[in-house]
């Protein structure tokens, strides 16, 4: 079952308005508005653990090459 985007509620599948209702804010989706939400979702948490790794990796690489400067 979906969850709302927004406040984690389920989201339930109205016939008549052909949109997803979360049961808890009252928050609708169409099947497009739901499916690019959830991806936005998802690609965020990617890009920011990817964003931390590189930040690491720079950190890393900053820290072993003054070291032979040295």
């Amino acid at each position: 079952m979906p969850y709302c985007t927004e406040c984690g509620g389920t989201l339930k599948w109205d016939t008549k308005l052909r949109q997803y209702s979360c049961q808890s804010c009252g928050l609708t989706f169409t099947e497009a508005q739901l499916s690019k939400a959830l991806d936005t979702l998802y690609t965020n948490d990617d890009d920011e653990d990817e964003k931390k790794r590189q930040r690491n990796r720079d950190y890393l690489d900053w820290w072993t090459s003054s070291k032979k400067k040295k």
